[in-house]
C-alpha cells in the first residue's frame, strides 16, 4: 500500500490524525452506520474497525488494532476480507455461511500523500436470499403459468380459426371471450417478468428498422373493437411525415397499447379517448387523451411508480406495472413519457421521442 506518485482520484481525509479512533464523535458515527468500515494505514497497520465490522467478522478490536495485516492469522474472517483486491470493483465474499460484499478506496491527504485505505463491507445475504426467490417465482411463473396458458391460446385459436365448422355457432362468443381473457391474463403475466427483468436490468430492447405508422395503426384499430365493447368512441391521427426508426417495434408497440387500453378502461361509456401523432422539432409525439375518471393531484408524482394505483382507480382491475414498464421503454428509446391529467375530466399522456433513433 505505498504511494507510487502516480496522480490519484481517491478521497481526501486532512490528515491521519482525524481516522475515528482519535475522534469520539466521529467514532460514534462511525459505529452508528450500517456498513462495516476498516482503516488500514499506508504501511500496512489496521488502525480502525467500527462494531458493525467487528460483528461481521467476529472479531473484537481490542484482538485486531495495531497488528500488522500480513501478522494476522491466515485463516481469519478479517485477514481474508483485508487480502482481497477489491479496489478497482466490489468483491463477494463468503464468511460463515454470510454473503460479504467488500470494496476499498485509498485515502489520501491533501499534499497527496497516500494515507492508506478504507475498506467497506457490507452483508448482503438477504438480498441474495431475497433475489433467489424472486428468481424462484419467475421461473415458476415462466413455466407453470405462462407454458400451459400458451397451449391453451393454441387450442382456442384452432377452434375459431381452423376448424369454426365444427363449432357451434353459438360458442362462437364464447371461444372469443376466451380468447380475449386468456391474453389478459398472458399480458399480467408478460407485466410481472417485465418488472423483475427491469428491477434487474434485463429488460432487452432489440432495435431494427420500425415503420412507426403502421405500427400505430394496429394499436389503434385494435383499440377500436375495445372501444366498441365499452361504449365509448376512439378516434386516431397519424401525421403521413412520421419516419421509420431504429427501434424496438414490439416494445413501442406494448407502451401504445397499454395507453390506449388504460384510456379506454378508465372512460366511461359514451366518453372519448383521442390519439394523435405527429413530427415537431425533430421529435415524434404521440398522445393519447381522454375523457375518463382522471387524476388526483397529488397521485400524478408517483403515477409510474412500480404497483402505484392511484386512489381514482378503485374497482378497476390492473398490476400497477403498465405504466411503469412503458416509461422504462420509452426512456430505453431516449424518449420521455409526460402525463396532464384533471381529476374527473381526462388525462393526457404523451409520449415524446427523438427521431435521431431512426436509420
Amino acid at each position: 500500500m505505498e504511494n507510487s506518485g502516480l496522480p490519484h482520484t481517491g478521497p481526501y481525509i486532512e490528515a491521519p490524525t482525524s481516522l475515528p479512533e482519535s475522534s469520539p464523535v466521529a467514532g460514534m458515527l462511525m459505529n452508528g452506520i450500517g456498513v462495516g468500515v476498516i482503516f488500514v494505514e499506508a504501511g500496512g497497520r489496521l488502525a480502525f474497525i467500527n462494531r458493525k465490522a467487528e460483528a461481521i467478522l467476529q472479531a473484537t478490536a481490542g484482538s485486531v488494532l495495531g497488528k500488522m495485516v500480513d501478522m494476522l492469522p491466515l485463516r481469519t474472517p478479517i485477514y481474508k476480507v483485508l487480502s482481497e483486491d477489491c479496489r478497482e470493483a466490489p468483491v463477494e465474499v463468503s464468511i460463515n455461511g454470510a454473503v460479504i460484499v467488500v470494496e476499498s478506496s485509498a485515502m489520501y491527504a491533501p499534499g497527496g500523500e497516500m494515507l492508506g485505505e478504507m475498506f467497506e463491507l457490507r452483508d448482503v445475504t438477504e438480498e441474495k436470499k431475497e433475489k433467489r426467490r424472486r428468481e424462484e417465482i419467475v421461473a415458476m411463473m415462466t413455466h407453470d403459468l405462462k407454458s400451459p396458458l400458451t397451449v391453451l391460446m393454441g387450442y382456442v385459436q384452432a377452434l375459431k380459426g381452423e376448424m369454426p365448422q365444427k363449432v357451434d355457432a353459438s360458442l362462437q362468443p364464447c371461444l372469443r371471450e376466451m380468447d380475449r381473457s386468456a391474453m389478459k391474463l398472458l399480458a399480467m403475466i408478460e407485466d410481472v417478468l417485465d418488472a423483475y427483468r427491469l428491477e434487474v436490468g434485463l429488460l432487452q430492447i432489440n432495435r431494427a428498422v420500425c415503420d412507426l405508422r403502421t405500427l400505430l395503426d394496429g394499436c389503434c384499430r385494435d383499440g377500436l373493437h375495445e372501444a366498441a365493447t365499452r361504449g365509448s368512441h376512439l378516434s386516431y391521427s397519424i401525421a403521413d411525415d412520421i419516419p421509420p426508426l431504429m427501434a424496438d417495434g414490439k416494445q413501442l408497440s406494448r407502451v401504445f397499447a397499454n395507453l390506449i387500453g388504460n384510456a379506454l378502461k378508465f372512460t366511461p361509456r359514451r366518453g372519448t379517448v383521442t390519439v394523435t401523432a405527429s413530427v415537431r422539432n425533430g421529435e415524434i409525439l404521440v398522445s393519447v387523451e381522454d375523457t375518463g375518471i382522471g387524476i388526483p393531484k397529488e397521485d400524478l408524482p408517483r403515477i409510474f411508480n412500480k404497483y402505484f394505483r392511484s386512489s381514482s382507480a378503485t374497482g378497476f382491475k390492473g398490476t400497477g406495472l403498465g405504466l411503469t414498464i412503458s416509461k422504462a421503454i420509452v426512456e430505453a428509446h431516449g424518449g420521455t413519457i409526460e402525463v396532464e391529467s384533471v381529476e374527473g375530466e381526462g388525462s393526457r399522456f404523451t409520449v415524446i421521442i427523438p427521431q435521431g433513433q431512426k436509420k
